[in-house]
């Protein structure tokens, strides 16, 4: 039985290579970031803007977090609206390829090892989420009924400026424009709060009545907390770029009170556990929901003129939060159960498909990935060093991105071993049919 799975179109699911292949490759991106972090050492915080940092932000959020992002997509939009992504056969893989690629070239570009690759960058990137975004925006457009579908909408709306503004900045870097330094905080806000926190959002309506077995979110939730999130940040845009400071400090503060809303209404759910036995998964949200309240709650300070949010040590702190507290906690803690359920479920397709059941016998979903509660301690304490290593700098620097690397590395491990079994059954299965 699958709680919370009775309205769900398990029969609209891609195949199962499509979200897993950019499950599996992901983290092994996020590792390297933890790698170019511990090889940068203390220069990369020295300065929000430096390029070791720059390097490694962007192989964790586009290299782990948008290609994880642009799986989940494409599997979940399909069972939650009935409405498939149109060409997911051939999106995923245009798709995904280019996201790692430019993901690679980007920090190798930015981070000053090959400059010109900048530009390889800033073309892979485009071509690449151009085609997902066209895709995934006609989907979410047939979908927009569902309140996972329109918050899928709106993150991927918002991935398009995300992007636009991404290349537009590779190619300054690249030197083919004038660089926009001014443009970078509005890049980074539509990349956390649009793409990322809206998405996160939405999936969430899903993800977590369905696998931590909590009540449904309140439905003014899931109608109205997206669209203000994102009619925020167009007003705060607006006021950042010229139409006055009123208009900004209200969109950020909208921006600010939905998100922080998003989280103690999560976290109020999870109170409400139907199961009480602890969980890694539940831990990872928890985790995720406090880092993101701190930092909704920084971005509040300084909009109050609390908090100077330019400086460095304050930067850092927040980015690490919102990316790595934030960000990186939820979708592992989401990819510690969707993985197994999705090998399982295709198991179970292929076991009735040939007239298999009650003749065959699978893992179940704790079988194929056991409650990963050592590595959830390994990502807590990630994210503990590196807050410390915005403090001490020095050999700290080193030492949080080697547990930053540890963590994703631990990750791609138990994901290639969830493939692994989910082999080892469909070999099974296959040799009872032969």
């Amino acid at each position: 039985m699958i709680p919370g799975g009775g309205d769900l179109r398990f029969d609209r699911m891609p195949p199962l290579w499509v979200p897993l292949r950019a499950f599996v490759a992901a983290p092994l991106l996020g590792a390297a970031g933890g790698v170019t972090l511990s090889a940068v050492g203390p220069a990369a915080f020295a300065q929000r803007w430096a390029p070791g940092l720059i390097a490694a932000a962007h192989l964790v959020t586009v290299g782990f977090l948008t290609l994880v992002m642009v799986g989940a997509i494409l599997q979940v939009l399909p069972v939650v609206t009935g409405v498939p992504v149109p060409g997911t056969r051939r999106v995923g893989p245009i798709t995904q390829l280019g996201v790692a690629l430019g993901a690679v070239a980007l920090a190798a570009g930015v981070g000053g090892t090959l400059p010109e690759l900048s530009g390889v960058g800033a073309v892979l990137l485009g071509v690449g989420l151009g085609v997902f975004t066209v895709a995934a925006l006609t989907g979410a457009w047939q979908a927009r009924r569902n309140p996972t579908g329109r918050a899928m909408g709106l993150s991927v709306a918002s991935l398009v400026a995300v992007a636009g503004l991404g290349v537009f900045l590779l190619a300054g870097h690249a030197g083919w424009l004038t660089l926009r330094r001014d443009l970078t905080d509005v890049h980074l806000a539509w990349a956390l709060a649009g793409w990322v926190g809206l998405l996160v959002m939405g999936v969430s309506f899903q993800v977590v009545p369905m696998f931590q077995v909590t009540p449904t979110y309140p439905k003014v939730v899931e109608r109205f907390l997206p669209a203000l999130g994102f009619a925020g940040l167009i007003v705060w845009t607006a006021g950042r770029l010229g139409a006055g400071p009123v208009l900004a400090t209200t969109g950020i503060l909208t921006v600010v009170a939905v998100f922080g809303a998003y989280a103690v209404t999560t976290l109020r759910l999870q109170s409400r556990r139907r199961r009480k036995l602890p969980d890694p998964t539940t831990d990872a949200w928890r985790l995720g929901m406090g880092s993101l309240l701190v930092a909704v709650s920084m971005v509040a300070a300084s909009t109050m003129g609390a908090l100077d949010l330019a400086a460095t040590a304050p930067a850092l702190v927040f980015g690490v939060l919102a990316v790595f507290g934030f960000g990186v906690s939820v979708i592992e803690g989401m990819l510690y159960k969707i993985v197994p359920f999705l090998s399982w479920l295709h198991l179970q397709n292929v076991i009735t498909s040939r007239d298999l059941v009650g003749r065959v016998k699978i893992r179940n979903m704790r079988q194929l990935l056991p409650p990963p509660r050592g590595h959830f301690t390994a990502h807590a304490a990630a994210l503990g060093m590196l807050l410390v290593a915005v403090v001490l700098r020095g050999f700290w620097v080193r030492l949080a991105g080697l547990a930053v690397a540890v963590d994703f590395g631990w990750l791609a491990l138990i994901l290639i071993g969830v493939v692994r079994r989910h082999r080892e059954d469909r070999r099974s299965i296959m040799a009872s049919v032969g």
